[in-house]
């Protein structure tokens, strides 16, 4: 049986917990959200949203079958990770600092599904904490089951609160129709992706 009494939930309820904590907290792909739907509302921002959800799954497939830890032992791919991910977040972060005044919302192109694919599935921080979470959790299954319920358990929690991002910088945007006061959000939150990704491979 999958799970056979009640203690069985506990590694369960602990692994979802530790993935709240991590996946949820700041991070490159979250920050990115917040700062899209705070320059281009929560509509604009959705098929960017979904991007980065898809761009997630081939990451964890990634770290779950173990070749992400078997590329990471070789320098030059950790590098060229890192260098990818922080030059397209600096694509997206120049893309959200000139984001238009809420008066103007329609002069800028917003970030779609293939910018969120790539944001995904280059994000350093995502990587690390899928390689913390699938190796430092046991739940006292079958290897396969293990690998499954951990992988749908991280899907739910990143479908959930990367939304709860977007929907809070959203909700931020109608506070900053001065167009100075847009501008100095704007930046700070792009500036703010950049120190994300930096602190998260720092960490790593």
């Amino acid at each position: 049986m999958l799970l056979t009494a009640a203690t069985d939930l506990k590694p369960v309820l602990s692994f979802s917990l530790a993935s709240i904590a991590l996946l949820a907290s700041p991070g490159p792909a979250t920050v990115a959200l917040a700062a899209s739907g705070a320059s281009f509302g929560l509509r604009r921002s959705l098929k960017f949203y979904f991007g980065i959800v898809v761009g997630l799954i081939p990451a964890i497939a990634l770290v779950a079958g173990g070749v992400f830890v078997a590329l990471r032992a070789v320098p030059v791919v950790s590098s060229v990770l890192f260098a990818v991910s922080v030059a397209y977040i600096l694509y997206l972060a120049v893309k959200i600092a000139s984001a238009p005044p809420h008066s103007d919302p329609e002069e800028v192109a917003s970030p779609g599904f293939l910018s969120g694919f790539i944001l995904g599935i280059t994000n350093v921080k995502a990587y690390a904490v899928f390689a913390a979470l699938f190796g430092g959790f046991a739940l006292g299954i079958s290897d396969q089951w293990d690998v499954l319920i951990k992988a749908a358990i991280c899907m739910a929690v990143i479908v959930v609160f990367d939304f709860l991002w977007l929907a809070t910088g959203s909700n931020l945007r109608h506070f900053f129709t001065n167009p100075v006061l847009s501008r100095i959000v704007n930046t700070g939150l792009a500036a703010l992706m950049l120190v994300m990704v930096v602190w998260s491979v720092w960490r790593s």
